[in-house]
């Protein structure tokens, strides 16, 4: 057996869980897991789709154009109308997913804001991939302040139609995925304008290519934005129409009609949460997925990398070195509660659609804050856990042959889009605040997961801390706690002080509320931890509570101010703290592997060279330097150098 090949076995060999059991939870059910499983097995086998240890030398028209190929491919396998079949793809396809936003936002929004004549008339096109929508909400001088967008849709009593126009430059649509050069249709946010008056932003379903010839219509400006950080296949654009006529028909007309002339609203319109609610559900899903994939590279790698010597004269594996266990174990523990609260979140969302199709708004709002909370947290966290694996792998982590910057690249995006997310967190402080505000009156009103409100005389006065492992979820509590009185205390100060809460909410309390909406997301994953640990099979339950155990030491080491300040916890307490880190990565190090080899990635899901199954880094590094490398077998480069060199430069004095 192969050195590094032996490496791995040995450390597998010492993992005391069934990791299987693991699996099972990560994937939620065997539906999912087997689409995951076959979606992983026909790109890795198929030679057409499979990853390409050279993509990177490709130039971004190559990678769009093998994208869309790739896509065409997939269609014949997969039913790409059900997330259940195309989410998988998110997270192992190289590259962005086409599509994605066409069915993510697009379909869902089609389906709870227009009406079931609107949703039978278009719907079925998406599943055959006759139409392909952009959301095309984003401006170029509007992102996050959606209802100050200034693209317009003014309504024509003459012909009974509605004139869609982009007045300015700052009005052109701008950013939104698949519409530089994939989408025939748009999803169009443009204020109504009826009968002279401003009646709000409404979205409107817009053709703007030819069914036949893909080509623009008239009174349509489209195009590709240019290359991005990450993304690079993703073909954002943007989106500007001069005096473009709509049908009626047009607009989704759901809850805002119009009928012989006359506008009428129905229902409630912040139905438009829920469609939102499903692209931001799907990064909670997925991304962390992703940040599981860098974590795997880079636990493999630091077993199989072996670097000085030990009192007995062999190499370590860097795994062994506290300081490399702790770049990685704490994340790798976040990682199972960030997967655990996307979950839970999927369930919380799907429940809530239920009742919206029933017109039973009572879950929206919580929906919309915890989905909120979890998006804003999990997005920044899964771009830094990419960052700290990149770090922990050394030279070769820089690599793109490692695998893990493409993870970074096609992940940060996701801090800004659906929801930038400081103006997440934001929406999660006004709704603590607001749930704080009727808890005494109305106990019954507060929901489960916000419950905590509810005990604050509880939480204020348990002072025993005698045992530090059991008294975790009190302490993240506590700091949650801590920081709502606070604040709320600062509000209501500065209110009685003259200053209006416009002032108050943008100059003085904006940092505290950040920091509230931060903790009260962390201790939304501690709550969903326990749930799991609860119900788990009794052969995980012991790793289950040692990775919550982790995470929920991390959290409290990471913002120890509250409690530091408040006297919460004394220094002794806070260094038992750091003692008991220690000791929590002293337990987890020999089960990592298992660890991460629950989540089941097959090598070209992970497209690494340094993390595979079976070791042997050097060897593929080596591999892919010297036969799949295209810039060596350039001959121009080689002539490039030649004529450099034979260059007689002379040197400036």
């Amino acid at each position: 057996m192969h050195p590094t090949t032996q490496l791995l076995q040995n450390a597998r060999d010492r993992v005391t869980f069934p990791k299987e059991e693991l699996t099972k939870l990560i994937y939620v059910n065997d539906e999912i897991y087997e689409t995951f499983m076959k979606a992983q097995k026909i790109i890795a086998q198929e030679p057409s789709i499979r990853n390409h240890a050279d993509y990177h030398n490709w130039s971004r028209k190559e990678q769009i154009i093998k994208s869309y190929e790739k896509l065409r491919i997939m269609h014949q396998h997969f039913n790409l109308a059900n997330v259940v079949h195309w989410a998988p793809l998110l997270s192992i396809f190289q590259g962005t997913t086409p599509t994605a936003v066409s069915f993510a936002m697009t379909v869902p929004a089609l389906r709870f804001l227009g009406t079931d004549e609107q949703f039978n008339l278009w719907g079925p096109k998406f599943l055959t991939m006759e139409i392909v929508a952009a959301y095309a909400q984003t401006e170029i001088g509007h992102g996050s302040d959606v209802q100050n967008l200034e693209t317009t849709a003014t309504y024509d009593s003459q012909s009974n139609d509605f004139i869609l126009h982009t007045p300015s430059v700052s009005a052109v649509k701008f950013w939104p995925g698949e519409l530089g050069f994939l989408s025939n249709y748009a999803l169009v946010y443009a204020k109504l304008i009826f009968n002279g008056k401003n009646k709000g932003v409404h979205p409107f379903m817009v053709q703007i290519r030819d069914n036949t010839t893909h080509k623009t219509l008239k009174g349509v400006t489209i195009g590709d934005i240019g290359p991005k950080l990450g993304y690079s296949t993703k073909d954002n654009g943007f989106l500007a129409f001069d005096n473009y006529r709509i049908p009626l028909n047009s607009m989704l007309a759901r809850y805002v009609r119009i009928e012989n002339g006359q506008f009428s609203r129905h229902g409630n319109e912040k139905i438009s949460y829920a469609s939102m609610m499903v692209s931001r559900q799907l990064i909670i899903f997925i991304y962390p997925r992703m940040a599981a994939q860098s974590l795997t590279v880079a636990i493999r790698y630091s077993i199989t990398r072996q670097q000085f010597t030990n009192d007995k004269g062999i190499e370590n594996s860097v795994i062994e070195y506290q300081t490399q266990q702790d770049k990685l174990l704490p994340r790798l523990a976040t990682c199972y509660g960030m997967i655990f609260a996307g979950i839970r979140i999927m369930q919380l969302v799907d429940d809530n659609f239920h009742r919206v199709q029933r017109k039973d708004f009572s879950t929206l709002q919580q929906s919309h804050a915890i989905l909120s909370a979890i998006k804003a947290l999990s997005s920044q966290w899964v771009v830094d856990t990419a960052e700290w694996c990149r770090l922990s792998c050394g030279g070769h982590g820089y690599a793109h042959y490692s695998g893990i910057p493409a993870v970074y690249f096609d992940t940060a995006p996701n801090v800004t889009l659906e929801g930038e997310n400081q103006v997440m967190y934001l929406q999660v402080a006004r709704y603590l605040l607001k749930v704080l505000s009727y808890a005494d009156k109305t106990p019954d009103k507060v929901p489960f997961y916000f419950s905590f409100v509810l005990q604050i005389k509880e939480t204020l006065a348990n002072k025993d801390l005698t045992n530090l492992t059991t008294s975790l979820g009190h302490l993240l509590k506590l700091t949650l706690t801590l920081q709502l009185i606070s604040v709320a205390k600062q509000i209501k100060d500065l209110i009685n002080s003259g200053k209006t809460s416009q002032q108050v909410w943008n100059q003085h309390v904006g940092i505290h509320l950040l920091s509230l909406a931060q903790r009260y997301a962390e201790y939304f994953i501690y709550l969903v931890f326990q749930e799991y640990i609860t119900n788990a099979n009794s052969s995980i339950k012991h790793i289950l509570q040692q990775l919550c155990d982790l995470y929920s030491i991390q959290v409290i080491l990471d913002n120890p101010n509250t409690l530091i300040e408040s006297g919460s916890i004394t220094t002794d307490q806070y260094k038992s703290l750091n003692e008991l880190k220690i000791e929590m990565l002293n337990n987890i190090k020999p089960q990592a592997i298992g660890l991460v080899e629950a989540f089941d990635f097959n090598d070209n899901a992970l497209r690494t060279c340094i993390g595979c199954h079976d070791g042997k880094p050097y060897e593929y590094i080596y591999d892919w330097a010297t036969k799949d490398n295209s810039v060596n077998k350039v001959p121009k480069a080689v002539q490039a150098v030649i004529d450099l060199m034979g260059t007689k430069i002379k040197p400036k004095l």
